[in-house]
């Protein structure tokens, strides 16, 4: 059986009654509990980007003794297996980080649309939009995160076939010319849709076109 959506009255009540403040008028307790939550998003905003700016750091060390270990432009691919594990490693924990980070974010900001109605109106739950949707930084970089750990497992998958068959770092024809060009070409493709689709910002039920003041639909 499907049940009703609350409506707004009704999680407003609960809401307030899990954080043990009446539903009156704003009282300290409301504002008290606004200002925190206001806080902490902006506490997990800031340490969104301070953990993302470390795990980069480890990309950036990967790729730099890929650079240093090659000779002649020359990759040596047991060094590529041991790299790409480190490079794929830093990129799922970096990615992790990001998604526990934006949690809490999101968990704050839900804060704020139930507290701010109370104290200041629904500034927080109203977005005035020009041009449509505009892209979400934090879910753009989870994607390119996502697409440095599938190159990563790639870059293993191609040094570990060179190790097991060493036979095949002597072929010269066409189709391994094709395969060397077409890979890396297939990859970008399939990177710059997965970083460009649905990577909106999340802003159902608040964002309004500035000019009519109606709620945008997708």
């Amino acid at each position: 059986m499907t049940r009703e959506p609350l409506s707004q009255q009704e999680l407003d009540q609960r809401y307030f009654k899990r954080l043990e403040i009446p539903v009156v008028a704003a009282n300290d307790g409301h504002k008290a509990a606004f200002a925190r939550a206001h806080e902490l998003r902006k506490f997990e905003i800031e340490n969104y980007w301070t953990r993302s700016q470390y795990f980069w750091g480890f990309q950036i060390v990967s790729f730099g003794a890929l650079a240093i270990t090659a000779k002649d432009g020359q990759f040596n691919p047991p060094v590529v297996l041991i790299v790409a594990v480190l490079g794929a490693l830093a990129a799922l924990t970096g990615l992790l980080t990001a998604k526990g980070s934006k949690f809490w974010q999101e968990n704050w900001e839900a804060h704020i649309d139930f507290l701010e109605g109370k104290v200041e109106g629904n500034l927080h739950k109203t977005v005035l939009v020009k041009d449509g949707l505009s892209f979400s930084v934090s879910r753009v970089n989870e994607r390119f995160l996502e697409i440095l750990l599938f190159g990563w497992l790639a870059s293993f998958l191609v040094a570990a076939v060179t190790v097991l068959f060493p036979d095949l770092r002597s072929a010269d024809d066409l189709a391994s010319h094709l395969f060397q060009v077409c890979v890396p070409l297939i990859a970008f493709v399939l990177g710059v849709q997965r970083l460009l689709k649905g990577q909106r910002s999340k802003l159902e039920g608040r964002a309004y076109d500035r000019n009519t003041m109606e709620l945008l639909r997708k």
